[in-house]
Order: C-alpha cells, then sequence, then structure tokens
C-alpha cells in the first residue's frame, strides 16, 4: 500500500470522526437548551414568583388566549387604566422576599408585540375571588401603544412619575413601587396581538441612599457641578446638581451586589469618577470631591476608564466617564489632550509587545472620542506598559489588578 493511500485513510478517518465528534456536542448542546416556561392565563392559576433583589423569570412561550375567564375589561374594572379585554394574558403572583423599592422591565422576545400590563395588590388571600367580583384596582397599570424604540419594552421604573397610563399613545414606563418583605401583588399581562412569541421579566428591588456631600477645587473654594449617578451597564440613573455653594444631597436606589459611579462634571474642571456599592452607604454621607481647574502639562486619572483583562476593550462602567470626557473637549474646543495607556503585567509580552497593547487601549477611547465628533488631531496616545502600575502584583486583589487596567489623560494645550 502506497504512502499516499495510506494517508489519505488516515485523513478520511480523521474526519469522519471530527464530523462524529461534532453531532455529539451539537446534540448535547440541544439537549442543554431552555425550553420556554409556560404561562397561565388566569389569575387563580397564576405563576408564582419569588422577588429579590434581582429576578428574571424566562423568556416563556408566548401567551395563547384569555384562559378559562375574562377576568379584565374597561367595562368589568370601571377604570380608564384597564385593558378593554383580555388578548392574549398571562398571570403572575409575586412574592416580594425583601423590602425596598421594585421596578420592573417586560421584554418581548419579538419587538412587535403589543404588552399591556396591569398589577394588583393582594391584601387578603381571596384575591382571584374579588377580582371576578370587580371589587378590585391596580396599583399601576400601563395601556399605552407599544414603543418601536424601545422594543416594545415596558414596565415600571425609577424615571417615571405616572402610576397609570392610558390606552394609546403614552409612556411606556410606569412609577416604580415602594414595597415590604411579605407583600403579595399579582401581575397580568396581555399581548394584544396573536401568534407571539413570549416574554422575559426582570424584577428588581432597591434600596433609597442618601448620597451627600461638597465639590471644591484644589484650592478648596466651592465650585458647581453636575453629578450623574450611572450604574455598572453603564446606564443613567439619574442627574443632579450642586448648589452654588457646592453642597449636594439626594436619594438614589441602590441595589445589592450591584456597583454604581458617581459622575462629577463642570466645564472647565477635569472630571471626576467615584465608584462605589450599597455596603458603602456610610462613606456616601461625607463626599468631598476636588475638581481640579484644566492647566497644561497637568495628567489626570479618569478614575474609571478601565479594560477587560488581556484585552484593548473598555468595560461597560467606563462609558460615563468617556462621554464626560468628550463633553469636556466640546465645550473647549482649544483643549488638546494625550491619551495614557496602562497594563496590569504583561504575561508573555516583551517589552516592545505591551508598550503598543496599551497605546492601543489608549487608541480605542481616542477611536470612542471620534465617534462622539472630536477630531483626532486634537487627542495624541501614548503606552506605558507596566511601568506606572497604581497596585503591584502579586498582592493586588481584583479590583486593585483592574485599577491598573487603566487610562489616563494629560492636558497637551487649553
Amino acid at each position: 500500500m502506497s504512502d499516499f493511500f495510506v494517508t489519505f485513510i488516515t485523513l478520511l478517518n480523521y474526519e469522519i470522526m471530527r464530523i462524529i465528534i461534532l453531532l455529539l456536542i451539537s446534540l448535547k448542546l440541544f439537549s442543554q437548551t431552555k425550553k420556554p416556561d409556560t404561562v397561565f392565563c388566569d389569575c387563580s392559576q397564576a405563576k408564582l414568583i419569588a422577588v429579590n433583589s434581582k429576578t428574571i423569570y424566562g423568556k416563556t412561550i408566548a401567551p395563547n388566549g384569555f384562559g378559562e375567564f375574562q377576568e379584565i375589561s374597561t367595562a368589568k374594572q370601571k377604570t380608564n387604566f384597564a385593558f378593554e379585554k383580555e388578548h392574549n394574558s398571562a398571570w403572575y403572583k409575586l412574592i416580594i422576599n425583601m423590602s425596598g423599592e421594585l421596578t420592573m422591565h417586560i421584554i418581548p422576545t419579538k419587538a412587535d408585540d403589543d404588552y399591556d400590563f396591569m398589577i394588583f395588590k393582594a391584601a387578603k388571600n381571596n384575591f382571584c375571588d374579588s377580582l371576578q367580583k370587580h371589587k378590585t384596582s391596580p396599583i399601576r397599570a400601563c395601556i399605552s401603544r407599544d414603543k418601536e424604540e424601545l422594543n416594545g419594552k415596558t414596565g415600571i421604573n425609577f424615571k417615571s412619575s405616572n402610576e397609570f397610563v392610558k390606552q394609546g399613545i403614552g409612556a411606556a414606563y410606569c412609577k416604580s413601587l415602594t414595597v415590604k418583605k411579605g407583600e403579595i401583588y399579582f401581575l397580568v399581562l396581555d399581548n394584544v396581538y396573536d401568534k407571539g412569541e413570549g416574554h422575559t421579566l426582570e424584577f428588581e428591588i432597591s434600596q433609597q441612599v442618601s448620597i451627600k456631600g461638597t465639590v471644591v477645587n484644589e484650592n478648596n473654594k466651592p465650585i458647581q457641578a453636575e453629578i450623574a449617578l450611572t450604574n455598572q451597564k453603564g446606564d443613567t440613573i439619574s442627574i443632579e446638581n450642586t448648589k452654588k455653594d457646592g453642597t449636594y444631597e439626594f436619594l438614589v436606589p441602590v441595589t445589592k451586589n450591584q456597583s454604581y459611579t458617581l459622575n462629577f462634571y463642570n466645564d472647565s474642571s477635569f472630571t471626576y469618577t467615584k465608584s462605589f456599592t450599597l455596603n458603602d452607604t456610610a462613606e456616601l454621607k461625607r463626599l468631598k470631591t476636588i475638581l481640579p481647574k484644566l492647566k497644561k502639562g497637568n495628567k489626570y486619572s479618569i478614575g474609571t476608564i478601565n479594560f477587560v483583562g488581556g484585552s484593548v476593550q473598555y468595560l461597560p462602567q467606563a462609558l460615563p466617564s468617556m462621554n464626560n470626557l468628550a463633553k469636556l473637549l466640546k465645550k473647549n474646543p482649544n483643549l488638546r489632550i494625550k491619551i495614557i495607556g496602562h497594563s496590569n503585567g504583561r504575561d508573555m509580552m516583551d517589552e516592545q509587545g505591551i508598550i503598543a497593547f496599551t497605546k492601543g487601549r489608549a487608541n480605542t477611547i481616542r477611536n470612542y472620542l471620534a465617534m462622539q465628533g472630536i477630531d483626532e488631531k486634537r487627542v495624541e496616545i501614548d503606552g506605558k506598559g507596566d511601568h506606572a502600575m497604581l497596585f503591584k502584583l502579586p498582592k493586588a486583589t481584583a479590583n486593585e489588578q483592574e485599577q491598573n487596567r487603566r487610562v489616563e489623560v494629560m492636558v497637551l494645550d487649553y
């Protein structure tokens, strides 16, 4: 048998084995795919959900019809804040496991699905019987048309001030709900359209936290500033402003086991960011923030523009600081900066490689600023590798190592 034929048979057997392995992996992955959760279309069969600080349910199958009973209608409930009738409904019984402020997102699997919702507080065990007799009214209801820009999402949040939204064009969200541990609520969703594709429910219970402090410049003189609170996804939760004397005090919703960022901004000062969690509530009542004036030759730490390990990709929570930097550049057209990238060690990279890598991190931020309309000629880049780590290895904690993976900004001209 020739060497060519032996090689051919070997390669053929190898290819057959590869196909078999791929088929087995595909079958295993298919068997592990989560089936959509069932929905129940009547109050008496409502799906029980225990709501904690962060609870996600779904995705579900599509509701199909209104069940055995047509339980909700504007005529029966004698209110404008009810479904005209149930089309394709799903009922949920919510058991509250902690006190705080409840928010909820109803996320359609198909953006074209139009979900309305109503929330009832169950004062008695026979809530469904009371509903049948039409002696109960919702405490939150949103019957407005779905919003294309939100991909059909609806629910309750902190931004809305409306407890109820009528049918037609209107807000997609209602006001958040103050809840106590042990309380029971009933949620009913109704998809106006047939042949839907189900939904996902996201619940959060937050604690109200007081944030208090003063903003000053490097000479300890009070200055006015804008303060934006963002979550770990980079979403803005609230925006506040200091008084003329630089002081501020406000309440914000904070969820357990999540990190948040306070972003301080002033048109003629360098921005500052501070991260915190629910465990830092005592410190948040006596904050003193220094926003230094912009000066040529000064180098400033961004604070929360950090990166994924071994990557030039910034973390989601960096977005607010990056937007503040873009805002600062737009407000000050003569401002020119240099962005300097840093790393948390070098692994197998040599000196030239680690410098190029951290320069790549700086370039990522420059590219983002360019997307925000900032002329690239105003932004130089550099990389310092692992020569200016804030925390030395191997003693640095995971959080400290994340802080090493950063960029700093130097003012070249102002």
